[in-house]
């Protein structure tokens, strides 16, 4: 039987990259909620901090992960033995929701669609586009335009790649964001950089003949799903239109393809047209879309 506690900081992140790992690998060919890689962006700004998470786990390690992304949000995942925890994910979360509590699934799995529509709540709306790649197909080699190179984050100076970050999600008026502002600095890549699973050759940018970096697409490689996944791709504002997003995920597909990993995965929102248009182009197909579900509390 599984044993729930609190999340407790730093020292469980070894153990939410191992449940990252174990998901994708038992829950494939259905996607998992997390890629070893996602987690560890998420976790970049927290210091180690504990989070609004909650841990099930046996003498295997984690079997369930419930997470409080926000206030009245929720985000589950389980291993498929696992899956009747929900019920309890649910418990923890709407004992302390301050408005109605909504839950991000997966369209495509119907088992946990089932558990939520027994417990009251209702598909309401769109969240995402979750996107794979067999990385045993024939990946295009990148195109990039005149004067411009690919390269990668080895021996990069951390105040160019932070910027090169805030150039590219200070501006995201063109996807309905005008106010979106990343508050992404020199500290935060150090942070990153340090973190489990990053690696510099793998964080892929494009620099103009100017010097400055003109897009980036990170990928991340876990060796044991024999999964990549790309977090975060962005375009320089000055940039855009150009295919420099493209170029730069084809690089990591080959990067990671090379290195041995069998897939590749990557999300956007729904309505970010633009990042749906450059995966499609990089010969990412759509493999499910995530949503919310919702339950007005008592």
């Amino acid at each position: 039987m599984a044993r729930a506690r609190d999340h407790a900081g730093a020292d469980d992140l070894p153990a939410l990259l191992d449940f990252a790992s174990r998901s994708l690998t038992e829950r494939f060919p259905l996607d998992a909620g997390w890629h070893p890689g996602d987690l560890t962006w998420e976790l970049k700004d927290t210091q180690g901090a504990p989070q609004d998470m909650r841990l099930w786990e046996t003498a295997g390690g984690l079997v369930a992960l419930a997470w409080r992304i926000a206030p009245g949000e929720l985000w589950f995942e389980a291993l498929p033995t696992d899956e009747h925890l929900i019920a309890e994910a649910l418990d923890w979360a709407e004992a302390s929701a301050a408005r109605p509590l909504r839950v991000r699934s997966l369209e495509g799995d119907t088992r946990r669609a089932g558990a939520l529509e027994a417990r009251g709540y209702r598909l309401t709306s769109p969240e995402g586009v979750r996107f794979r790649r067999d990385l045993n197909d024939e990946i295009a080699r990148p195109a990039l335009p005149p004067g411009m190179r690919l390269r990668d984050c080895i021996g990069i100076d951390p105040g160019a790649r932070a910027a090169s970050h805030r150039d590219a999600w200070n501006h995201l008026a063109h996807i309905g964001l005008p106010k979106a502002r990343s508050s992404f600095s020199v500290e935060t890549y150090q942070r990153l950089a340090a973190l489990p699973g990053y690696d510099p050759s793998l964080d892929i940018l494009v620099e103009a003949p100017d010097g400055r970096l003109a897009a980036g697409s990170l990928c991340w490689a876990d060796p044991v799903s024999g999964m990549g996944t790309f977090e975060p791709v962005g375009t320089h504002v000055d940039f855009r239109g150009l295919g420099l997003a493209r170029a730069a995920t084809l690089e990591g597909l080959r990067r990671l393809r090379a290195r041995g990993l069998r897939h590749a995965r990557v999300s956007t929102a729904h309505f970010n047209a633009p990042a749906i248009a450059t995966y499609r182009s990089a010969g990412f197909e759509v493999i499910d879309h995530m949503a919310w579900w919702e339950r007005s509390l008592p």
